[in-house]
């Protein structure tokens, strides 16, 4: 079986090509990490959305509770009930 020679041309070419391929795998490499960590964030972001709408659906559902008016009238109105004895920080402005 004899060889066939090679030329130095044809040597050097295979050599730059694998040397690009090497190259761009190490890249590719970067790339993909970077969208991994990217999808991380983007799924935690969306963990949390997802928690706040609970939150708002169930704000929403006990609207029309007597709980949930009695909460609006404390919190905005500064209303209170019968009875309760209402102390004010005289240091708070």
């Amino acid at each position: 079986m004899r060889f066939k020679k090679t030329s130095i041309w044809a040597k050097l070419l295979l050599i730059i090509v694998a040397i690009y391929a090497v190259v761009t795998l190490v890249d590719l490499q970067d790339r993909v990490a970077d969208a991994n960590a990217q999808v991380a964030a983007l799924e935690e972001q969306v963990l949390y959305a997802e928690q706040e709408n609970a939150l708002v659906e169930q704000e929403l559902s006990e609207l029309g509770t007597d709980k949930s008016i009695m909460k609006i009238a404390r919190t905005r109105l500064g209303m209170v009930e019968a009875g309760e004895i209402v102390f004010y920080d005289a240091d708070a402005q």
